[in-house]
């Protein structure tokens, strides 16, 4: 059987039939979304304006000196937040914060621990040596 072997076939009839080509049709030209820009030339560009003389701008009107920063009994007299205390609970001194002002002569505070506790302004000092001063007398 000598004539049986099958014969290879070329490159071309193996590759696959491309799709026929199509024949382009025409179409109008897609409008383009952005506004079409002009060369801007020379002549076209309007002269800049002379500076006139400014007013220099207008001072603000003076406020007087500063006032001085209070001292601690100022703020405690007026209850200012945020004011630190030291106060005597319980025969120990703890530090707290002036939250607001109580009724009849005290202060609502908060201690470092989070409790709000109502105390009244004698109970009140400036420093922890105060308070443990306060604690003997």
């Amino acid at each position: 059987m000598a004539g049986s072997k099958k014969k290879k076939k070329s490159k071309r009839q193996t590759r696959a039939k491309s799709a026929p080509k199509r024949v382009a049709t025409k179409k109008s030209p897609k409008k383009s979304t952005k506004p079409t820009t002009k060369a801007w030339s020379a002549a076209k560009v309007a002269p800049k304006k002379k500076m006139t003389a400014r007013r220099p701008p207008r001072r603000a009107p003076p406020q007087g000196p500063p006032q001085p920063p209070k001292a601690f009994a100022e703020k405690v007299r007026d209850c200012d937040a945020g004011t630190g205390i030291w106060f005597i609970v319980a025969g120990s001194v703890e530090h707290a914060v002036i939250q607001r002002r109580g009724s009849n002569g005290a202060v609502v505070i908060r201690t470092d621990a989070g409790v709000t506790e109502v105390v009244p302004l004698s109970n009140l000092f400036e420093t922890a040596d105060e308070a443990r001063a306060a604690r003997y007398r």
